[in-house]
This record gives structure tokens, C-alpha cells and sequence, in this order.
């Protein structure tokens, strides 16, 4: 009996051994060749024009000459469209801006050194209107509201800063708008329509000054 049993166990172990030296000898590979991954791309171009032409920059859109306090541009409008070939999420709306003292200095101008904090004259530079629409949007930039779709977000407005009712182009510096993209489709044109006014209020301190403003307006993906 104890034989059997011995003779069991000794063919446990062969068996086990011959298992664990079993491996293959045999193996081949295969390769995929020439997988490439391309960017797609985002183009935003802007017109003073819904016809055209397309560049990647406009001038001259807001002017005032000869301003003083009270004094408005007329409604003026830039155009969008996304010739790239991928869709973006967002366009997002803000500005800088520089001031140029006048030469020689105004007597009258009680701040010669307005070049040096152009924010000051920006908290007067007033968004009177500004409304960003397709056949698609109708938001009203100053209260955050599309008509179109009837829905209401912040990040469509901008913020009134200092609680004073009024929206100035720091304010828009200082906090951009984050709106809907323009589309690809190849119809698919979004405007921007904006008045400016030079606010009533203002003082002495601005005489002969020359407010340089740079509207940016970017895609997002």
C-alpha cells in the first residue's frame, strides 16, 4: 500500500514538472504602418461685412473724433466665421486699450500722465449697446439674455463692476465674455453690434487724450 501511494505521488511530480517546462519556440509579430494623427484646426476671420472680404483683422470699427463728454459712436458691427475645419465651443469677447497724450500737453488737462493708468479713461469709455447674433442667438451682451432661445447666463454679459448700472470697456478687461461659437457651416455668419459713449461724467483729466482701443476676439475649442 504504501508502494502505490509512493508511486502516485512520484507521478504527481513528473507530470508537474513536464508541465512547467512546456513553453512555445514559435512566435511572429505584425505591425500597423503609417498611422498618422493631424490637427484639425480653428480659423476665425472677421469683416466689416457679412459679404466680405475675410481677414484675420479689422480696423477702425468704433472711431469718435473731436469727443467730449456725452459724445456716442453710431452702431457699428464685426462679422465672424470659423473657416477652420473643426468646431469650436466658445468665442470669447475682451479688449486692451492704450492712451496717447496729447503734444504739446493741454493746459486745460489736469492729468498729463493718463497714458501711464489708461484704465481710468476706460471706466468712462461706455458700452451704450452690444448684441452678439446669428439666425441661431440673439444675446444681449449687457444683461446676459438670448431672445432667440429665451434663456438668461452670466457668462454671456458683462459684469457691472461697480454697481453703477453702467458697462464700461474695463469692465469688459476685466471680465470677457465667454459666448457661443460661430459655426462652421459654410452660410453660418455671427455678428457683433456695439456702441460706445464717452460717459457724461467725465472730466478735465481726459483733454486732448487719444483712447486706443483693441477689440479681441478669440475661438476656444
Amino acid at each position: 500500500m504504501k508502494r502505490t501511494l509512493t508511486a502516485i505521488v512520484l507521478i504527481g511530480i513528473v507530470v508537474t514538472l513536464v508541465g512547467a517546462g512546456t513553453f512555445a519556440y514559435f512566435s511572429d509579430a505584425g505591425r500597423s504602418y503609417d498611422n498618422t494623427f493631424t490637427a484639425g484646426t480653428l480659423d476665425l476671420k472677421v469683416s466689416h461685412s457679412s459679404a466680405g472680404p475675410w481677414t484675420e483683422g479689422v480696423s477702425g470699427t468704433w472711431t469718435l473724433s473731436n469727443m467730449k463728454p456725452g459724445d456716442e459712436t453710431p452702431t457699428a458691427s464685426v462679422f465672424f466665421k470659423n473657416f477652420g475645419s473643426i468646431a469650436s465651443n466658445t468665442l470669447e469677447i475682451t479688449c486692451n486699450y492704450t492712451v496717447t497724450e496729447e503734444m504739446p500737453q493741454t493746459e486745460s488737462d489736469t492729468d498729463p500722465h493718463t497714458d501711464q493708468h489708461p484704465d481710468e479713461m476706460a471706466k468712462y469709455m461706455i458700452i451704450t449697446m452690444m448684441f452678439y447674433r446669428n439666425d441661431q442667438l440673439n444675446i444681449n451682451c449687457l444683461t446676459g439674455y438670448d431672445s432667440y432661445f429665451g434663456q438668461t447666463k452670466d457668462e454671456w454679459k458683462i459684469n457691472d463692476a461697480n454697481g453703477d448700472g453702467k458697462i464700461s470697456l474695463y469692465e469688459l478687461k476685466l471680465d470677457p465674455l465667454i459666448l457661443p461659437s460661430p459655426d462652421t457651416q459654410p452660410n453660418k455668419i455671427t455678428q457683433l453690434d456695439m456702441k460706445i459713449k464717452f460717459d457724461e461724467s467725465a472730466g478735465n483729466d481726459f483733454q486732448g487724450d487719444t483712447f486706443n482701443l483693441t477689440m479681441i476676439f478669440t475661438l476656444k475649442q
